[in-house]
């Protein structure tokens, strides 16, 4: 806690370091300016050894006031004081660059590296580096801290007086979904602790436990995201239940759970090891793919990372490797399938000031079935996306990809269609609504292969997706709803 008040999980930063040893009385040093700035010494000695030096903090307002020889200051009117990258607004500020003691007896907000937070009456000493909060709110990322009454200590922050975490901004009606616990135990940049926890939905009580432990770091939360959604007359209503628990930093158990109302459960299981250079992937489940159910078992896959050849060059290598026993549902046709590929990309090109960029792409792939006699079949692969940035609201893209057929056991996996353009275009009515056209062109075969209309309407926690496909491939259509839980 020497830097930063709150750091990962509040963020409430008071932006005044301690000050004891880096003001000099020389004569009557009292002032009266809007600006204020200081400057630390490069180094602080003490105890034995050198001290990190401490950046300078600058204060700003209508009217302020700092007495070198007390080490009193106090300012008023659209407040700024900043220390590095922190940054403190309020109406008035009072304290003393000597004792390390800052108050805030109006409130304030508090920004720090995209986080805002705001307290209505706060206390800290940046001594001892203990302080207090009363009436605070937070938002760190996605998530949203409430509390009335909090305490500092060098270790961590405790919200002894009960508290809510959540990620859901409604006002209007109750929250989504929201944890509350009489004690919160805020470790910044670490973890979170609860006791005496209760878990809403929409206000109402879900369950309770005695005790709760969330690492803050975004990679190692667990997640489950619910989708409920209506896939034409083929698939019915569909329940999706996804589910994700970090082992550690490299490792990550994760389940779909899938059921429909024609295809009955169709669940996927699989563990993920992710390493700097590379990540390997075991699975077994049921994937699926427009039309074909394919369920993989004991499917292993290992994939090499994006890496340059020089700093150079703006071109990256990368590759993977899969197999795994296939089986077909409506075929029955089973096989040990290997598949491996590699790949070189260009970094995004971005041309006009960067409203519009480029993507590319080559490599090649080979495929090898043990049911089929005709060995391994291999295919060139080409990328190629232009995206065009046309107002504010409006974006564009064009898209070529060319990739031949390598096994004929299974359509999943496959390609569409050997050489393919697409082309979109998407409005962004505003933060909520959004309505894209996807068309996609059968180079090889000079025909329209089918046209998608998209609109999805965003809610606090939810996302509506509502779906229409023109498949002039086939001369028919389809239709799919998605409701999906957007936030955990």
């Amino acid at each position: 806690m020497q830097k930063a008040l709150l750091a990962a999980a509040l963020m409430l930063s008071l932006c005044v370091p301690t000050y004891a040893a880096q003001y000099t009385n020389h004569g009557d040093n009292r002032f009266d300016s809007p600006d204020i700035v200081a400057e630390p010494n490069h180094a602080v000695k003490g105890a034995g050894k050198e001290q990190k030096p401490v950046l300078p903090i600058t204060l700003t307002g209508e009217h302020a006031v700092y007495d070198s020889v007390s080490g009193d200051f106090h300012a008023s009117g659209n407040v700024v004081v900043k220390q590095g990258n922190q940054t403190l607004l309020t109406s008035y500020v009072e304290g003393n660059m000597k004792t390390g003691e800052v108050w805030l007896k109006e409130g304030g907000s508090f920004e720090e590296q995209g986080t805002i937070s705001k307290a209505e009456w706060a206390h800290y000493n940046f001594n001892s580096k203990t302080g207090e909060l009363k009436k605070m709110s937070g938002k760190n990322g996605k998530d949203l801290f409430y509390s009335p009454h909090a305490e500092i200590t060098p270790e961590k922050i405790v919200m002894d007086e009960g508290g809510t975490v959540t990620r859901c901004e409604a006002v209007k009606h109750p929250k989504c979904l929201e944890i509350q616990a009489k004690i919160f135990e805020i470790y910044p940049g670490e973890k979170m602790l609860a006791r005496d926890v209760k878990v809403f939905v929409r206000g109402k009580h879900i369950y309770s436990r005695d005790y709760w432990e969330s690492n803050l770091a975004e990679k190692n939360k667990e997640r489950i995201l619910p989708h409920i959604g209506f896939k034409d007359s083929d698939k019915g209503v569909y329940l999706n239940i996804s589910y994700e628990r970090p082992f550690g930093d490299k490792d990550t158990f994760y389940a779909d759970l899938n059921y429909y109302t024609k295809d009955g459960y169709k669940p996927m299981f699989g563990w993920e090891h992710d390493e700097r250079n590379y990540k390997i992937t075991l699975v077994d489940g049921w994937d699926e793919d427009d039309d074909e159910w394919v369920k993989k078992q004991r499917d292993f896959r290992i994939d090499y990372k994006p890496h340059y050849f020089t700093k150079r060059i703006p071109v990256t290598y990368s590759g993977y490797y899969e197999r795994g026993l296939w089986r077909n549902e409506d075929t029955a046709a089973e096989s040990w399938h290997t598949e491996y590929g590699a790949f070189l990309n260009h970094d995004r090109i971005y041309m006009f000031r960067k409203q519009t960029s480029l993507d590319l792409t080559v490599g090649k792939k080979w495929t090898r079935e043990s049911e089929e006699d005709k060995g391994t079949s291999s295919t060139n692969v080409y990328y190629a996306t232009l995206n065009q940035r046309l107002a504010p609201k409006w974006n564009t893209w064009v898209g070529y990809y060319r990739e031949d057929f390598t096994t004929d056991l299974f359509t999943y996996d496959q390609p569409d269609m050997p050489i393919e353009l697409r082309n979109g275009l998407q409005y962004q009515f505003d933060k909520k609504n959004a309505f894209a056209i996807i068309n996609r062109y059968d180079l090889d075969s000079n025909n329209q292969y089918e046209t998608i209309y998209r609109w999805t309407h965003k809610m606090c926690c939810w996302q509506f997706i509502l779906e229409y496909t023109n498949e002039h491939y086939k001369n028919d259509h389809s239709i799919e709803l998605k409701y999906e839980f957007n936030v955990f």
